[in-house]
């Protein structure tokens, strides 16, 4: 009988799994989708998890999946964090660019159906210019990396309970006796 294999290489996997699709610019808007990207994350951690475990082995349980989903979680957090930065500052606010002519459009379409005065709508367009240009700052990136690092290993541990449910072995049903 063998100890359990070790967590370290799906985690670190799964944890770039994780990063990749938060940090990089127009893949992160998979998360828009409950989080779909971590979750995805965390069951492939949970998948790859799986894989190493030999006959020999114990079962693989479901705690062991959610200590994967956490630790791959943070592990994207970190790496989602460091890496949406750097894309950043090497090619700038691709994301916002985007998110500031779709709005830009919007309140352009507002004004002339007479919904939003256009004071008002110079006065919005403004204040999320304003935002944008903060948010590579030091403290936007320390408040992101603070919600990231809650927010990650929380959908990593569910995405590690749907791959546990997912990829355990299929147990044959009991044959009744009578």
């Amino acid at each position: 009988m063998y100890d359990k294999p070790s967590k370290q290489r799906p985690v670190l996997l799964a944890g770039l799994v994780i990063a990749g699709l938060s940090g990089l610019p127009g893949i992160s808007i998979i998360n828009c989708c409950c989080c779909a990207g971590i979750i995805f994350g965390g069951a492939f951690g949970s998948y790859l998890h799986r894989q190493d475990y030999l006959p020999d082995h114990p079962p693989m349980e479901s705690s062991d999946a959610l200590i994967v989903g956490l630790l791959a979680g943070l592990v994207g957090a970190f790496g989602a964090t460091l890496l949406s930065t750097l894309v950043a500052f090497a090619i700038g606010p691709i994301e916002s660019e985007f998110v500031m002519n779709f709005m830009r459009k919007v309140i352009d379409q507002l004004v002339e159906n007479g919904s939003l005065p256009s004071s008002t709508a110079d006065d919005i367009m403004q204040q999320m210019e304003d935002s944008m240009q903060d948010a590579v700052s030091p403290g936007a990136i320390l408040v992101g990396f603070f919600f990231n690092i809650i927010i990650f290993p929380i959908f990593g541990m569910l995405g590690g309970l749907v791959g546990f449910g997912l990829f355990k072995p299929k147990v044959p049903p009991a044959t009744a006796h009578r």
